[in-house]
């Protein structure tokens, strides 16, 4: 991960924090959260090591997207420690936390809806841009050739990631007019865009079809392979989360009640009991790749 630092004004120059321990990749250590007297999360820790596949299982409730919320910036009340790369969040502001290497998707799709997929792409690759926004939005009025070259740049960018995700025929269409699993692939494009290190993808099977699906997984093996990522899933599809992790947490009212290989979790009777509700065979399933 870079070493660059984030300014406070424009997001660009953040001294890193080291962290008691370089590895792993992500260390998310005790993590807790209470709305009131209802406890979301409780001591909560995980660990992710770099390029892993990991995927976070729970019933409705079980605090799943409440950790993406902390580890993305959008709960700065919670306690406990976030670690990546040697960074500690949750002395980081949601905004900052893009540049730090953080990509992550909602459980309802975020796009503006009055651009276009091409648009709405273009605008996550500005993220790349080297100079500071403030620079760059000069450059950009003043039409210097540095920011040509940047736009033409982008557009290029865009037209691969548009291909690579199979978006060609969409690129043009705003994001209203699109069906909620296009938009869903649309808003993984955008996240790609950004090249995160750690991508955390919040039910990205949700709305989509069967067929689609079951190209999802493949793809997200391909990706990681492709740009060295690290991927935390929250995923209730077991055949798709059981196929493409490497190692499973299962929560349950904010706690973590097992971590291991997809097929330690799918075989824990806590786990079963609390969220699974019966025996699960992976292998007859689906076969990890």
């Amino acid at each position: 991960m870079s070493t660059a630092t984030i300014d406070a004004d424009d997001g660009t120059d953040l001294a890193p924090e080291p962290s008691p321990d370089r590895a792993p990749f992500l260390r998310v250590h005790q993590v807790s959260l209470a709305f009131g007297v209802l406890k979301v999360l409780q001591d909560v820790s995980l660990e992710v090591e770099r390029g892993e596949i990991v995927g976070l299982i729970g019933p409705n409730g079980a605090g799943k997207t409440t950790l993406f919320d902390v580890i993305s910036g959008f709960r700065p009340e919670a306690r406990g420690k976030v670690w990546l790369d040697g960074v500690d969040l949750l002395t980081r502001k949601a905004w900052q936390r893009p540049w730090l290497g953080v990509g992550r998707t909602f459980q309802q799709v975020r796009l503006y809806p009055n651009l276009s997929v091409y648009d709405c792409i273009q605008l996550a690759l500005h993220r790349r841009m080297p100079d500071t926004p403030v620079r760059s939005l000069l450059r950009a009025c003043l039409g210097t050739s540095t920011s040509a070259a940047e736009e033409e740049r982008i557009r290029t960018k865009t037209d691969e990631v548009v291909g690579r995700l199979g978006l060609g025929d969409y690129a043009g269409k705003l994001a209203s007019e699109l069906s909620y699993g296009t938009l869903r692939m649309v808003e993984i494009a955008c996240i790609l865009a950004l090249e995160p290190e750690l991508v955390l993808l919040d039910e990205p099977s949700s709305g989509i079809a069967q067929r689609e699906t079951e190209a999802l997984g493949p793809l997200l093996e391909d990706l990681r392979a492709e740009l060295g990522a690290t991927f935390v899933v929250i995923e209730h599809d077991m055949p798709l989360v059981m196929s493409i992790s490497d190692r499973i947490y299962a929560l349950a009212d904010g706690v973590v009640l097992a971590e291991g290989p997809p097929e330690e979790i799918q075989a824990n009777p806590r786990v079963i009991e609390s969220y699974l509700g019966g025996s699960f065979d992976v292998a007859a399933s689906t076969t990890r790749r």
